[in-house]
């Protein structure tokens, strides 16, 4: 299993958004009503590696309308295949997804405005030892196929991806300038064809890991950059309709980073991350921060082992549902044993 692969899947888990059917839905549109979601029930979807299955991702623009992605494998550290599976109100089933890497193939991001359009966007490699590479692939309503991507600089990846529409998605992620750099990576797609848009890239080392997009000329995209060193400082950037910029937003104590972000409007947008505390024990705490339309503004935020690593991966938000984060934490700093946490407010 290479780096480059091991450090992706790490970013992609990171970055997978909480999304269930009739909780999240598309900036605008109708929320499910609350009696649909009072209990959280099982329905298992296929899982064709013999190996390995994993899904990082979902999206639900309708109730019988649902898409899950992420990746399979036949054998243990053999190729990773790409994997897309499809709830129609009554049961999963897989569809067949384009693998265009002879290495790992892997889907990290899905999202959907309709039956016929939704994008899945992650990473391929040829083998150990090389770079991945960009991936997109889309749903015309019949069948998934790969759709060409700028691949710029030594190699990089797409974490997650937004739409709005047929014409407007964003997919975001990170790319390798340089031996030892990386520069943040957003592509858009405007109904016909994908096209990498400059971004500001502050540090040695950027990464993009969560994107909203509310509309045409607005949206948002988060993840972190690195000055040198192990410390890391939260990476806020948005887009007016004619440029990404950078945003200011508050990088508590060293080795803070964003990773999911959601909104419903242009004055209710949600970003989660994790921070670590500069003085002993040197905890790595949750991290949310809400915006109002004027100022981004801190949330306190709970830590299920305030002595340990915490750490918040995906946030979503609707009117009616409110909003969710979830991530993972350590037992303790002697027990690696990992538990989940899902948290709501609002």
């Amino acid at each position: 299993m290479s780096v480059q692969w091991r450090t992706w899947r790490s970013l992609g888990v990171l970055a997978a958004s909480l999304v269930t059917a009739g909780l999240v839905v598309a900036p605008g549109a109708a929320a499910a009503p609350a009696a649909s979601c009072e209990l959280w029930t099982g329905v298992p979807p296929p899982s064709p590696g013999a190996a390995d299955n994993e899904l990082f991702a979902v999206t639900a623009p309708g109730p019988c309308n649902v898409w899950a992605v992420g990746f399979y494998r036949d054998v243990v550290d053999g190729q990773a295949l790409s994997l897309a599976e499809h709830w129609n109100g009554t049961a999963w089933t897989q569809a067949k997804t384009p693998n265009p890497g002879t290495g790992d193939n892997v889907l990290s991001s899905v999202a959907a405005t309709s039956a016929g359009n939704a994008w899945a966007v992650g990473s391929y490699d040829t083998g150990p030892g090389t770079e991945p590479r960009a991936l997109a692939e889309h749903w015309n309503g019949t069948a998934w196929t790969r759709v060409p991507t700028p691949n710029p600089g030594l190699g990089g990846y797409l974490i997650t991806v937004a739409a709005t529409s047929a014409s407007n998605a964003w997919a975001v992620g990170s790319y390798s300038a340089s031996a030892g750099s990386s520069l943040t990576l957003i592509d858009h797609w405007n109904g016909t064809a994908w096209a990498q848009v400059p971004s500001p890239s502050p540090g040695i080392t950027n990464y993009l890991a969560g994107v909203a997009a509310l509309s045409a000329t607005d949206a948002w995209a988060v993840g972190s950059y690195s000055t040198g060193g192990d410390d890391q400082h939260t990476l806020l950037e948005h887009w007016d309709g004619t440029a990404w910029t950078q945003m200011p937003i508050a990088s508590p104590n060293r080795s803070a980073a964003l990773s999911g972000i959601a909104a419903t409007s242009a004055t209710n947008i949600w970003t989660t991350g994790n921070y670590i505390q500069n003085v002993r024990p040197f905890a790595r705490l949750t991290l949310i921060y809400h915006w109002d339309g004027t100022a981004w503004h801190r949330v306190p935020s709970p830590n299920p082992n305030p002595s340990s690593s915490n750490w918040m991966g995906g946030v979503a938000v609707t009117p009616a549902a409110g909003v969710w984060a979830v991530g993972f934490y350590l037992l303790g700093s002697q027990d690696q044993t990992m538990r989940t946490f899902a948290f709501h407010c609002c």
